[in-house]
């Protein structure tokens, strides 16, 4: 038992990013799809409540980072490159946001934009693992 906890670091490793991307993966595609299903509200809440400069431009660019950016990480293809956009994605959420809310995630606060950010710098800094596209490519 201790020889499989211990010695078998890169198998464990490799299983963790493959968890961390496919959960990652899968909430921002969750996200994306809610923006085009509630678009009308997302452009107002946008341009209204964010006053973001070209909010319909900035809405897209969010559904497109966030959509393809959880495909990508989900199938483990360009994790390192896509991690970043995704990471500034949250850092303005967290800033125009959340930030504001105090730190629980019943208020809307920072708690779950900084476990986001926290997950996607683990998977900028490991990349996407063995169990991916990524390390397919590059053998």
């Amino acid at each position: 038992m201790i020889e499989l906890l211990f010695n078998k670091k890169r198998v464990f490793e490799d299983f963790a990013l493959l968890v961390l991307r496919v959960f990652m993966g899968g909430t921002f595609l969750v996200y994306a799809i809610k923006k085009v299903q509630g678009f009308d509200n997302y452009v107002v809440l946008f341009s209204d409540k964010l006053d973001l400069p070209f909010p319909m431009i900035n809405l897209y660019l969010v559904m497109a980072v966030e959509g393809i950016g959880g495909i990508l990480l989900i199938f483990g293809f360009l994790t390192r490159v896509i991690s970043l956009p995704l990471i500034i994605t949250m850092l303005v959420a967290f800033f125009l946001v959340n930030l504001g809310n105090g730190f629980a995630a019943s208020n809307f606060g920072v708690e779950v934009p900084l476990a986001y950010i926290s997950i996607l710098f683990l998977l900028f800094s490991f990349g996407s693992g063995r169990i991916s596209i990524d390390n397919k490519i590059q053998k």
